[in-house]
């Protein structure tokens, strides 16, 4: 179910310690460790950052999603009908703003078999630590006290899971949500509550141990055990309303909403994906835009067999789906790191470069 995405011409980008090398429209396959200036985090499977330079402003931890790799965020932006095509990818466009390399930093987070099958990847403590770790290595590098954090897809929801795993909240300035499933994904109800083969849609863990940490991305039942899963309900716990217990933390959600492919490849459960990815209003949810366009995600029920959120029928096609809505956002991005922007946090992207729509 992978369809072909061309891409636009680009203008050269600034020179950067980052290089996507080739890719295939949605994930960079260049190499794997680009990691310089002697920081070596000793944790994960690749990434990079690090310089013969100061960090002066907060650095930036890029966490990437689901069969991904962190260097995917120097992913060239895609083509979007009726806008013009954003001259740079995220890291790109961090570095134009006067980020230097000692102030952008990515893990690799899965291993090359872990990304070769995402249908089995799912939070657990183990991930928590490795984050937790990476965070420290680069506040040790930097010496700065905090980090901010721009984290997509799966990578948003396994980054809140480490936060509140090791009461990280402190050491967390900012939090840009780019799709995270944070009430879960509604194209794995198809799934059902506890499977073999897509453990990335599983509810909670139930076998002994158990440990509520361990869990995938099934919406809760709000029923106790069966199909429950605190971290995609409504409660005080769950990752919607996480921010309102984390009140030093500012938090940005974008979104392609109905748009993206992963949320909303679903015809049964179709009314609600487009709000998958929000978080419950709090005076710390700054704003929360919808950057989709193009076609909508098709009314199928999707049953994650084909083992890949890399399904391409939506808005990255042809506009911006749940893929573009981090590698054209590089504008958006920039600004809700390096402004108080609420209403206006599009203003350098919107309506040049495509919508966007506070949600």
């Amino acid at each position: 179910m992978l369809l072909a995405l061309g891409l636009s011409s680009l203008p050269a980008a600034p020179a950067q310690a980052l290089s996507c090398g080739s890719n295939n429209g949605y994930t960079c396959t260049g190499s794997s460790d680009q990691y310089a200036g002697g920081f070596s985090p000793g944790v994960g499977h690749g990434g990079f950052g690090g310089g013969n330079c100061t960090a002066t402003r907060t650095p930036v931890i890029f966490i990437h999603g689901n069969g991904d790799s962190a260097i995917s965020f120097d992913m060239p932006p895609g083509s979007v009908a009726g806008y013009s095509t954003p001259g740079q990818s995220p890291y790109a466009t961090f570095k134009a703003a006067g980020y230097n390399d000692c102030e952008l930093f990515g893990i690799t987070w899965l291993s090359a078999s872990e990304r070769a099958k995402p249908q089995g990847n799912y939070h657990k403590p183990a991930t928590y630590q490795t984050l937790k770790t990476f965070i420290d290595k680069v506040r040790a590098y930097t010496g700065k006290a905090q980090v901010d954090i721009i984290a997509h897809s799966l990578g948003s929801s396994m980054a809140m899971a480490m936060i509140q795993r090791h009461s990280h909240q402190t050491t967390v300035r900012r939090f840009i949500n780019i799709g995270g499933g944070i009430r879960g994904l509604q194209t794995c109800r198809l799934t059902g509550y506890q499977s073999a083969v897509a453990q990335t849609c599983n509810a909670e863990a139930y076998a002994f141990p158990y440990d509520h940490y361990t869990f995938g991305l099934y919406p809760s039942s709000g029923v106790s055990f069966y199909g429950y899963n605190r971290w995609t309900g409504s409660g005080s716990n769950s990752l919607r309303s996480l921010p309102a217990s984390w009140p030093s933390i500012r938090f940005y959600t974008l979104t392609a909403g109905r748009r993206d492919q992963v949320h909303c490849f679903t015809t049964s459960w179709a009314g609600s994906c487009d709000a998958g990815a929000l978080y419950a209003p709090a005076a710390n949810v700054i704003a929360q835009l919808d950057v989709g366009h193009g076609s909508t995600a098709y009314l199928y029920d999707w049953d994650w067999a084909d083992g890949s959120p890399l399904n391409l029928a939506g808005g990255d096609y042809n506009g911006v789906g749940h893929f573009r809505s981090l590698a054209n956002t590089g504008a958006i991005q920039v600004r809700m790191l390096n402004s108080q922007c609420s209403s206006d946090c599009a203003a350098t992207y919107s309506p040049v470069n495509g919508p966007a729509i506070l949600r």
